[in-house]
């Protein structure tokens, strides 16, 4: 995109203004309200199928037999992540033979959008929906099958058992840490309303988003060619036992060229195989690079493309993370997942 001051520079101010003001076209609808998300107090779970990672929380039943739940795939060919989908509705089991009814009644998108023009990108979106998913599910301890959906299916470790296989001491534990710490993060940014597309410019009006579990988040943007995005983690939850507070900033100019700063911290809670509380694993993601400015998230297009998300954890294990190399080691090697 040709920088600002130009032709191309005006008009795309003027669009910018105009999705600000109205929120409207492809970018979010008209006075759609932005955040919708219930509240899911139960079980989380986490599964991987190559470089998909897909988490799962189902809520204590109603008197009525149903709960609320939450499913989120997540792509994640580099560090930084790509595409994203999550389901929200509510879950219904039946009867012995595993038999569940899954009522989905929102669905969050925030597509792979690096090689779409940046004013082009929809960036993500939420759609009501009030489609039936039907699946079998068995329960062995701390494993959850699930079958008869593709897009679902899989063997699910319980997250805080998971969590307890994750150490302190090396590089390659900070690596772990941070991978799954991104897990909460990248699952919050497909629920914030134009993340990723110029649909960001609506929040020059802050506005504040729940954790799925607990918490909450605050983003706000200011500037146009020039301009500061801001997004504020408050005992932030989306994964139980995942939580992160702190602020992500992105700095960038019109054309969606820039650099990150901020510092979230992050406690991962592990469990027991009792299910009591053990030793939380803490530490830091610094996306400014820490003591070497030359380290911070490079942000090129709207996409991080260099850099180094600098991580380090109470026990003495520290690493730098590239965004845009594939994980390693990956969430499905750091919790040994099925």
């Amino acid at each position: 995109m040709t920088p600002a001051g130009g032709r191309a520079g005006s008009t795309f101010l003027v669009a910018l203004l105009a999705l600000a003001l109205g929120a409207c076209g492809p970018y979010a609808e008209v006075a759609q309200k932005l955040d919708v998300t219930a509240r899911v107090e139960g079980d989380t779970w986490i599964a991987a199928a190559e470089t998909e990672v897909r988490i799962l929380l189902v809520g204590k039943p109603g008197s009525d037999g149903s709960a609320p739940f939450a499913f989120t795939s997540l792509q994640f060919p580099i560090s930084a992540g790509t595409s994203a989908v999550t389901l929200q509705g509510t879950w219904t089991e039946a009867g012995s033979d595993g038999s569940a009814t899954l009522r989905v009644e929102r669905e969050y998108t925030l597509p792979d959008e690096r090689s779409t023009s940046l004013f082009s990108r929809r960036g993500a979106w939420r759609a009501d929906v009030g489609r039936t998913i039907a699946l079998t599910v068995t329960r062995d301890g701390s494993r959850l099958v699930l079958a008869g959906n593709g897009s679902l299916d899989g063997t699910y470790l319980a997250f805080g058992g998971a969590l307890a296989r994750l150490g302190t001491a090396t590089s390659r534990d900070a690596a772990c840490a941070f991978q799954v710490a991104n897990l909460g993060i990248r699952s919050s940014e497909v629920r914030i309303i134009g993340f990723g597309g110029p649909g960001m410019t609506q929040y020059q009006r802050p506005e504040n988003y729940v954790g799925t579990v607990a918490g909450s988040l605050r983003v706000s943007l200011s500037g146009f060619t020039d301009n500061t995005t801001t997004i504020s983690y408050s005992a932030f939850e989306d994964l139980g036992g995942a939580r992160v507070d702190g602020s992500q900033i992105t700095n960038a100019n019109s054309s969606g060229d820039g650099r990150m700063s901020g510092v979230l911290t992050f406690v991962l809670q592990p469990l027991a195989p009792d299910g009591t509380a053990i030793a939380p694993i803490t530490g830091t993601l610094d996306f400014g690079g820490a003591d070497n400015p030359a380290d911070a998230v490079q942000i090129s297009d709207g996409a991080a493309t260099g850099g180094f998300y600098v991580v380090s954890i109470e026990g003495g294990g520290s690493a730098r993370v590239s965004p845009e190399t594939p994980p390693s080691p990956s969430v499905s090697e750091c919790l040994a997942l099925p």
